[in-house]
């Protein structure tokens, strides 16, 4: 990793670079470690903590937002200017909202949950996760790539890169996850 660069996995409210965080129910506790440069052995301060802690947060509530169909909570989670792909915020939203409408439930797990922070850039994150996707009309499993910004104190989802998993590399992640996640 270049310098400056620190990667942190969670598992059952701890950050395995000393931090501990109670209270947060949304990772699989099975893939509990952080590596990368920077990392403190001893326990950090809460200002350090906040910005990942916060940005967890806003990841597991855009999930449960999207899981229970609420299309305006979800909405709000992305940033005018958000991008994913070739798509702008508005058509990428429209294409939701069709897929809510279409759908009476959806479930939603994200494992290997993994944030990565630029000291350089304190009000941005990324994180990446496998995501499982369940409805009536199919499900698939996929890897994620997601930047959160963070403006006016509120943690938002600027960008998205998407690569569904082959059935080879949906079963390994699948044995290699188990069961558990955000989303159990």
């Amino acid at each position: 990793m270049s310098s400056g660069l620190v990667a942190r996995r969670w598992a059952a409210g701890l950050l395995f670079s000393g931090i501990v965080l109670p209270g947060l129910d949304n990772l699989d506790p099975s893939h509990g470690l952080a590596f990368g440069q920077g990392l403190a052995s001893a326990p950090q301060t809460i200002a350090d903590q906040d910005p990942i802690r916060q940005a967890s947060d806003a990841l597991n509530q855009w999930r449960k937002d999207w899981e229970n169909r609420d299309f305006e909570r979800f909405a709000a989670h992305y940033v005018d200017t958000f991008r994913n792909g070739s798509l702008d915020r508005l058509t990428y939203l429209e294409r939701k909202r069709a897929i809510f409408e279409r759908r009476p439930w959806q479930r939603i797990r994200l494992n290997e949950v993994l944030w990565i922070a630029e000291k350089s850039t304190p009000d941005s994150l990324s994180v990446r996760f496998i995501q499982e996707y369940d409805s009536p009309q199919g499900s698939d499993r996929s890897r994620k790539e997601q930047r959160w910004t963070r403006t006016n104190q509120r943690w938002q989802l600027a960008s998205e890169t998407e690569v569904v998993l082959s059935e080879t590399e949906a079963s390994r992640t699948r044995l290699k996850s188990g069961s558990g996640g955000l989303g159990k």
